[in-house]
C-alpha cells in the first residue's frame, strides 16, 4: 500500500482543484476566477482646477466594470505632500455596494491654501471593496488639482493652428501656430515658448528658429507666435504628439514653467508610391482692378521612388462672375519621373462686372502610380486669393462689409464621442475700408439625439460677443465643447450665425456651416490574468484571461498573443472582427528553458474606428524553478528486481482506474461548482 499512497495523493489533490505542484511545493492559492470578481474604476473626478484659498466638494465618480456586485466599498483620500491642498474635514466615505456596470460617488471636502503657489498638487486615493465571498480587492488613484495663485498670470494655450491641415504626408511643410492667453490674474512678461523635441527623424523648422518670444501678455489678453515646419520624409504614418514648452516671469520676476501638447497627423502612404508636391507658387497679392491679367505660376515635383502617371492638372476660379480663365485652366501629362519638375502658368482676367471682393482659384493634381488601382487616384489641392476692386461696383460692396469664417479646426483634430475638444473659428472681414463691430456669433445644430444636442458649449452658452473686426482684419475664437457618448460616428453641421452692424449702425445677418466628423472611441477591457506565480522548466504552464469589447464599435483584427523569452503554445490567437458588448477568453501556455525570474506580457493589438492601430499589454512575472525529485516514504527504494505477471497487470490496472476515478471525480467537481456560481448570481441580482 506504502507504494501506492503517493498515487492517492495525486487523486485526491486533483478532485479537490489543487495543482500538482502541491505535492513538492507549499500549497498556491487559487486564481478567483474573472467571473466572480467586482471591478470599480474612477471615471471622473481625477484632475480639478482651483484657485488659491478656495474650498469645493470633491466628487469622485467611481464604476464596477466587473461582473459582480462590489460591497462595503471605501474611500479614503490623503492630503498633498506640501500641506497646500488638503482634505477639510474627515477624509474618508463609504458606499453600501455599486452593482455590476453601475455607478456611484464618493465625496471629500478640500481645502486650498491663501498662499499656495501655480502648480498642480497630488491627492492619494485608496479604496477598499469586497465581493460576496467576502474576498477583498484594493484600488489606488492619484487625484490632481491644478491651483492657480492669486494675482499670478497663468498661460494656456487656447488655440492651435496646423495649417493648411493637422494631416500632412511625409516631407510636407506646415505652419503651427499657437494662441497664447492668460487666464491669471496677473501680468505674464519676457514669454518664451518653444518646441524642444524637434528632430530631422521627425519634424524640423523650414526656417527660423524653435524659440519665439513674446514682450507680454496681461490678463485675459491673449498673444500669438508660430513655426514653420517640415515633416521628415521617412516618416511612417501615425499620430505624433510634440511638446511645447512655455517659460515666463510675473511682476516679481518669479519665473513659472509649463508644458502643453499638440499632435501632428502623417497619412499612410505606400513606401513606394509616387509622391507630387505643389510648390514655388506666385501670383498677385495686392489689390487688382477690372479688366487686369492674372498670372499664376506653380511647379509640381516627383520626390516619390517611382514615376507617376497619368497626371491631370487643374487651376479653377471658384467665382467666375469676377474672374474668368483667360487660358485652357488644365493639363495632363502621362508620367512625371521621381525628382523631376513640372512647370506651369495659367492666366486669368478679372471681369467688368465683378463684385469688390476676395476671388478664390483651387489648384488641384491628380495622379496614380503602378501600385494603386487606376480608380483611386491621389489628390492635392492649394487655395489662393485673388482680390478685386471694382470701382463701378463699390458703391455698394465697399459699404456693405461681408464677414466669414475663413478658417475653422478642432483640437484634438478627430473629435470622439463622450469627450472635449476645441474649436478654433477664425472670423474674417471681406471689407478693405469698413470695420464691422457689435457682433454677435450664436451656434446652433442641426441634429439632435434621444440625449438632447449632439455638442453642448463647456463652461460657457452657445453665444459669444466681439467688439469690432478691423477692415481685412481677423479675430479668432476657441469654443470649448463637449460631445454627447451615444454620437454616431458621422460628420454632423454646427450653423455659425452672426449679426453684426457696420459704422453707419446698419444691422446685416449671415450664416456659415461647419462640419465637425465625430468618431466613437474604441475600448478593450481586460480581466484578471490567471496563472500560477511558480512554474517547472520545460513544463507548461497555463496563461489565462478574458476580455470584453466594453466601447460602441467593433475592434478590428484583433490578435492576441504571448510575448516573452519563452517557448510557447496555442501562442497567439487571433479573434477577427470584435462586436460592441462582446467577451471571449485565451489561454496559451508558457514553457520555460531555464530557471529565474521570467517576465512575459500577454499583448493585444487591434485597429480602432479610424484604422489606428491600437496596443494593450499585461504583464506577468513567473518564479521558473528546476522540477524537484520524487520523494519516498520512510526514505524507502523500489525493488528494482523483474515484477512477477501479477505486477504487470497491476501495473496497467491500477493507473486506468486511478483515471477513471479522476475523470469521475472532477465531472463530479465542476458540476458541483457551477451550481455554487448560479447561487451566486441568484444572490447578487
Amino acid at each position: 500500500m506504502k507504494k501506492y499512497s503517493i498515487i492517492f495523493m495525486v487523486l485526491v489533490l486533483i478532485i479537490s482543484g489543487l495543482p500538482m505542484t502541491a505535492l513538492a511545493t507549499e500549497p498556491a492559492i487559487e486564481v478567483e476566477p474573472s467571473y466572480e470578481r467586482p471591478d470599480l474604476v474612477v471615471v471622473s473626478g481625477n484632475s480639478v482646477t482651483t484657485e488659491a484659498g478656495d474650498s469645493f466638494d470633491l466628487e469622485i465618480e467611481l464604476k464596477n466594470t466587473g461582473d459582480v456586485t462590489a460591497r462595503d466599498i471605501t474611500a479614503t483620500l490623503s492630503s498633498d505632500s506640501s500641506g497646500m491642498v488638503y482634505t477639510d474635514k474627515d477624509a474618508y466615505d463609504e458606499i453600501k455596494s455599486i452593482s455590476s456596470g453601475k455607478k456611484d460617488e464618493v465625496n471629500f471636502d478640500i481645502e486650498v491654501a491663501d498662499k499656495a503657489p501655480n502648480g498642480s498638487y497630488s491627492l492619494e486615493l485608496d479604496i477598499v471593496y469586497y465581493n460576496s465571498s467576502n474576498e477583498k480587492y484594493e484600488l489606488s488613484k492619484t487625484i490632481y488639482i491644478r491651483v492657480l495663485a492669486k494675482d499670478s498670470p497663468d498661460l494656456i494655450i487656447t488655440r492651435t493652428d496646423i495649417m493648411p491641415s493637422s494631416q500632412v504626408n511625409p516631407g510636407d511643410q506646415v505652419i503651427v501656430g499657437f494662441e497664447i492667453e492668460n487666464t491669471g490674474d496677473g501680468l505674464a512678461k519676457d514669454i518664451r515658448v518653444s518646441l524642444p523635441e524637434l528632430s530631422k527623424e521627425t519634424f524640423y523648422l523650414t526656417s527660423g528658429t524653435s524659440n519665439k518670444r513674446i514682450d507680454e501678455i496681461r490678463s485675459g489678453k491673449k498673444g500669438y507666435v508660430y513655426f514653420e515646419l517640415t515633416a521628415a520624409a521617412s516618416l511612417s504614418y501615425g499620430n505624433y504628439e510634440l511638446e511645447v514648452d512655455l517659460n515666463y516671469k510675473n511682476d516679481e520676476n518669479v519665473e513659472n514653467d509649463s508644458k502643453e501638447y499638440f499632435s501632428i497627423n502623417i497619412l499612410k502612404s505606400d513606401p513606394k508610391a509616387a509622391k507630387l508636391i505643389i510648390k514655388n507658387i506666385v501670383y498677385p497679392t495686392g489689390t487688382l482692378y477690372k479688366n487686369q491679367q492674372v498670372k499664376l505660376t506653380f511647379e509640381v515635383e516627383n520626390i516619390g521612388p517611382t514615376p507617376a502617371l497619368d497626371i491631370e492638372i487643374n487651376a479653377k476660379s471658384q467665382d467666375e462672375s469676377g474672374l474668368v480663365s483667360k487660358t485652357l485652366g488644365q493639363a495632363k501629362y502621362d508620367a512625371l519621373n521621381p525628382g523631376e519638375t513640372l512647370s506651369f502658368q495659367f492666366l486669368f482676367i478679372t471681369t467688368e462686372g465683378g463684385e469688390t471682393k476676395n476671388y478664390p482659384i483651387d489648384i488641384t493634381v491628380d495622379y496614380t502610380d503602378e501600385f494603386v488601382d487606376p480608380d483611386l487616384r491621389d489628390s492635392l489641392l492649394r487655395t489662393i486669393g485673388i482680390f478685386l476692386y471694382n470701382r463701378d461696383t463699390s458703391g455698394d460692396n465697399i459699404s456693405t462689409p461681408k464677414l466669414i469664417i475663413d478658417r475653422y479646426d478642432f483640437s484634438p483634430s478627430i473629435v470622439k464621442a463622450g469627450e472635449n475638444f476645441q474649436m478654433n473659428l477664425s472670423f474674417f472681414n471681406t471689407n478693405q475700408s469698413k470695420s464691422v463691430k457689435n457682433i454677435k456669433i450664436f451656434l446652433t445644430a442641426e441634429e439632435e439625439t434621444d440625449s438632447g444636442s449632439v455638442f453642448t458649449p463647456v463652461n460657457s452658452s452657445n453665444t459669444f460677443y466681439i467688439d469690432s473686426i478691423a477692415p481685412k482684419g481677423k479675430v479668432d475664437k476657441v469654443i470649448t465643447m463637449y460631445t454627447i457618448p451615444d454620437a454616431k460616428a458621422k460628420t454632423y453641421t454646427l450653423t455659425a450665425n452672426f449679426e453684426y452692424e457696420d459704422s453707419a449702425a446698419n444691422t446685416y445677418t449671415a450664416e456659415e456651416l461647419i462640419g465637425v466628423p465625430v468618431v466613437q472611441q474604441s475600448k478593450l477591457d481586460l480581466g484578471e490574468i490567471v496563472y500560477q506565480p511558480e512554474a517547472y522548466i520545460g513544463q507548461q504552464t497555463p496563461i489565462s484571461i478574458e476580455f470584453y469589447n466594453t466601447g460602441k464599435v467593433t475592434l478590428y483584427n484583433l490578435m492576441v498573443k504571448l510575448e516573452g523569452d519563452f517557448q510557447s503554445e496555442n501562442g497567439q490567437y487571433f479573434v477577427g472582427n470584435f462586436n460592441s458588448g462582446a467577451n471571449d477568453f485565451y489561454e496559451g501556455y508558457v514553457i520555460p528553458q531555464e530557471s529565474g525570474q521570467l517576465e512575459g506580457n500577454l499583448v493585444f493589438t487591434f485597429e480602432d474606428s479610424t484604422g489606428q492601430e491600437q496596443e494593450i499589454k499585461e504583464p506577468f512575472s513567473l518564479n521558473v524553478v528546476e522540477m524537484p525529485p520524487m520523494e519516498f516514504p520512510d526514505g524507502e527504494i523500489p525493488d528494482m528486481e523483474e515484477p512477477s505477471l501479477m505486477s504487470k497487470v497491476m501495473k496497467f490496472l491500477i493507473p486506468g482506474l486511478i483515471l477513471i476515478a479522476v475523470i469521475i471525480g472532477v465531472i463530479l467537481f465542476r458540476k458541483k461548482r457551477a451550481k455554487k456560481h448560479e447561487k451566486d448570481l441568484e444572490i447578487d441580482e
